[in-house]
C-alpha cells in the first residue's frame, strides 16, 4: 500500500512541475504576443503616417493588431469578447457567401473565443431581433442587412404608432 502512496506522490510532483513549465511557456507565449502586437501598431502607424504625408487617401479599417487588441487578456487572464458583435463583423466579412452556424462556430474556434453551438443561434436571434435588425436568414445562411435597409426599416418604424 505504501508503494502506491509514494508512486502518487511522486506522480504528483513530476505534475506540479509539468504544469509550472506550461505556466512558464503561456506566459512567455503572452508576453511575445504583446510584443509583436505592438511592433504591429508601430508598423500600421507608420505606414499611416506615411500615406497621409504622401497623399494618399486610405480607408480606416480595423487592424489585426487593433483585432488583436479587441481580444486580448483582461485582468483575470479570460479574453474579453464582445461575443455578438464578434458574430455580427464575422457575418458581415463573408456578406457574398452568408455563413452557417458551423461556419459561425469555426470562426470563433478560430479566433480562440470559447463557445458552444447553442449560443450561437441565441447570438443570432439577438442579432435579428435587434431593431433594425442586423442581419436576415436566407435559405439556411446569415446574411448581414445593409446599413440603408436598417436606415429603411428603421425610420419607418418611427413613422408607425
Amino acid at each position: 500500500m505504501s508503494d502506491f502512496i509514494n508512486y502518487l506522490q511522486n506522480r504528483i510532483e513530476q505534475t506540479k512541475g509539468e504544469l509550472k513549465d506550461a505556466n512558464d511557456r503561456l506566459q512567455q507565449a503572452a508576453s511575445d504576443r504583446d510584443m509583436l502586437t505592438a511592433e504591429l501598431q508601430g508598423y500600421e502607424k507608420t505606414l499611416s503616417a506615411e500615406h497621409r504625408r504622401q497623399g494618399i487617401e486610405v480607408a480606416t479599417v480595423k487592424s489585426e493588431a487593433q483585432e488583436s487588441l479587441a481580444l486580448s487578456d483582461s485582468a483575470t487572464g479570460e479574453p474579453e469578447v464582445n461575443k455578438a458583435e464578434f458574430a455580427r463583423q464575422f457575418i458581415c466579412k463573408r456578406a457574398e457567401s452568408g455563413v452557417t452556424p458551423a461556419d459561425i462556430l469555426k470562426g470563433f474556434q478560430e479566433a480562440g473565443v470559447p463557445i458552444t453551438k447553442p449560443y450561437i443561434y441565441s447570438l443570432v436571434q439577438r442579432l435579428q431581433n435587434r431593431k433594425p435588425p442586423a442581419i436576415r436568414s436566407r435559405r439556411g445562411k446569415w446574411y448581414p442587412v445593409s446599413e440603408s435597409e436598417q436606415s429603411v426599416s428603421g425610420s419607418a418604424e418611427k413613422v408607425l404608432p
